[in-house]
């Protein structure tokens, strides 16, 4: 047979092998920056996690472009926080094929769970988890511990890679805990925040919340509850009100017009921010800089 010959039929022997291999490719999807920072420190060196949230848009109320619906889809395996935060989730994974795998974190084992505040006394918050999981060290620890096992069960050919990274996480996840508890030590002056998101973090490091406009996705606060905000602020002399980013809500000015307040910026999603192992760091950095500078 002539050698050409053989390397034709070799090629056409081999491409079916290829093309298995190539549907064999173990893939991870994860919905949101937080938690994607987690899963890029643990996968580092083994292969990289694909973020399907790359935009500003809340994750409330968060549409799926095709091309994001087909990454979940092909995905061995997908992370995400929970139903509290994706309300989208549930529909797409009933989509999906039931072979596929996917952890939502907010189970996670040891994970501290809060109860969501509302600005409605009369609500059962018990029955709602706030989602800002990631807010909190020690959460973030039980993720990852959570991540790494679960593609080490997945993925065993990569087993040891996940597991030393797991171990260099939790060692940088306490430095930064540490670092932050110092620089917020005695930081007791109550602050408003426009959106009820940073319990988790206040929690952590005895941060004063004395109110918010809105805790996620309830109605716009009816001028009595802004006019009780507006004393609340004279009252305890609050000088600090966040917001999140991106957009500056115009209801801001109200509070504090002709009131001695700082406005700043949070971000707790990592919106502004570059996706990667360091997302996570830098959301909790930034926020401890911003209590730091205005409490």
């Amino acid at each position: 047979m002539r050698p050409s010959l053989i390397l034709t039929v070799l090629l056409a022997l081999a491409f079916p092998l290829q093309a298995q291999a190539s549907a064999e490719i173990f893939s991870v999807a994860v919905t949101v920056k937080p938690v994607h920072s987690l899963v890029a420190g643990i996968m580092k060196g083994a292969g990289r996690p694909l973020l399907i949230m790359s935009s500003s848009a809340s994750p409330h109320h968060y549409s799926l472009r095709p091309s994001e619906r087909r990454a979940l889809a092909n995905a061995s395996l997908i992370f995400w926080v929970g139903p509290e935060l994706e309300t989208f989730m549930p529909r797409i994974l009933d989509s999906l094929d039931p072979s596929s795998t996917n952890i939502a974190l907010i189970k996670a084992k040891g994970l501290l769970r809060l109860p969501a505040r509302t600005i409605d006394h009369h609500a059962d918050t018990q029955a709602r988890i706030d989602p800002h999981i990631w807010l909190s060290a020690d959460n973030a620890h039980a993720m990852v511990d959570a991540i790494a096992d679960e593609l080490g069960r997945l993925d065993a050919a990569h087993a040891d890679i996940y597991q030393a990274n797991k171990k260099r996480l939790h060692q940088r996840i306490s430095e930064t805990d540490g670092q932050i508890g110092r620089k917020l030590s005695g930081k007791t002056s109550g602050f408003l925040s426009y959106h009820d998101a940073y319990q988790y973090f206040e929690n952590a490091y005895g941060l004063n919340n004395a109110g918010f406009v809105s805790s996620g996705d309830e109605i716009s606060p009816s001028a009595k509850y802004v006019h009780e905000l507006r004393d609340i602020i004279q009252k305890q002399q609050l000088h600090c009100l966040f917001y999140d980013a991106p957009n500056r809500p115009a209801l801001v000015d109200t509070l504090t017009r002709g009131l001695a307040v700082d406005v700043l910026e949070l971000d707790a999603m990592g919106i502004q921010l570059e996706p990667g192992e360091n997302t996570w760091f830098e959301i909790m950095n930034k926020l401890a800089e911003a209590c730091e500078s205005c409490l």
